[in-house]
């Protein structure tokens, strides 16, 4: 769980903020990882391939290295997407700049790419002034350092951080991060049915700017439309393959766009993270929301 932030600080936070206001009808579309079908995951070549595609924020993944080398990687350890292997923080970054990253998802059949891995700070040079960055934040021992490196780049107005939120004890940690406030915080949601509408009330007070929601029941997103709406805050759903909300997912949405992306956008989801960046945005573009 993440200790990062309270309400946006305005004069350093708002140009994203702003972005991801519900109150224009272009739903944003966020590349899983970067565009990560034209390049590795998490690289920065991934990154330049999700800008190039015309995708409103791109997500990414960071580990530490034991040298304290902030890195684009999605697992603790180093097999599945680099040509060393061993978790990342028993790796310097001297050896892990050396090494390759496995063609798009990687995995053990992958080739070796040209591409060597990118630390945050490169990350975050490549998406300046072009796209939003989402760092989606799963170790709370990095989130302060992922934080104040964000700051440090003069990033924190075009970079949005996100973490599980699973209770009162989440949200008083997030309180007392010396950075609390600094850099926008959306919180991820594990709807249980019949719940989400009322845990959005409670959460009301803190003036996120969006939630990321994972459900079992599309009618609770229908129901909490109205709450959205009063706190003027964006819907995200992820249609990734692990998403794990029913069926509304990549695979089905290639072939069945209307009744995966579509109903998605009948119910209020104005945000989608997606592992097929550029069929959505054709989609979206057919039917005038992008």
């Amino acid at each position: 769980m993440s200790h990062i932030l309270r309400m946006p600080e305005p004069s350093l936070a708002q140009p994203t903020i702003d972005a991801l206001s519900p109150h224009h009808r272009s739903v944003l579309v966020a590349a899983h990882r970067g565009a990560w079908h034209q390049a590795p995951e998490n690289s920065v070549a991934a990154i330049e391939a999700a800008i190039a595609l015309g995708a409103d924020i791109v997500e990414c993944d960071v580990q530490a290295t034991r040298d304290e080398v902030l890195v684009l990687l999605h697992d603790s350890t180093l097999d599945r997407m680099t040509s060393l292997s061993g978790p990342v923080a028993e790796a310097d970054w001297s050896d892990l700049r050396k090494a390759h990253l496995r063609e798009q998802a990687g995995g053990s059949l992958a080739a070796f790419s040209e591409h060597r891995p990118s630390t945050l700070a490169e990350a975050l040079c490549c998406a300046r002034g072009r796209i939003i960055v989402n760092i989606d934040i799963k170790s709370a021992q990095l989130a302060d350092r992922v934080a104040l490196a964000i700051i440090t780049a003069g990033m924190a107005d075009q970079v949005f951080l996100k973490a599980f939120v699973n209770g009162p004890a989440d949200l008083k940690r997030l309180r007392r991060s010396p950075f609390f406030g600094r850099v926008p915080f959306v919180p991820m949601l594990k709807a249980a049915p019949g719940s989400l509408r009322a845990t959005l009330e409670s959460l009301r007070p803190w003036g996120f700017p969006m939630y990321e929601v994972e459900f079992t029941d599309l009618a609770d997103l229908e129901q909490a439309r109205s709450e959205l709406q009063r706190q003027g805050a964006r819907l995200w759903v992820n249609t990734i393959g692990v998403s794990h909300s029913l069926d509304f997912c990549d695979q089905r949405a290639l072939h069945e766009p209307d009744a995966v992306w579509g109903q998605l956008l009948d119910v209020g989801v104005g945000a989608i993270q997606t592992d097929a960046t550029a069929s959505l945005l054709a989609y979206l573009r057919h039917l005038g929301r992008h």
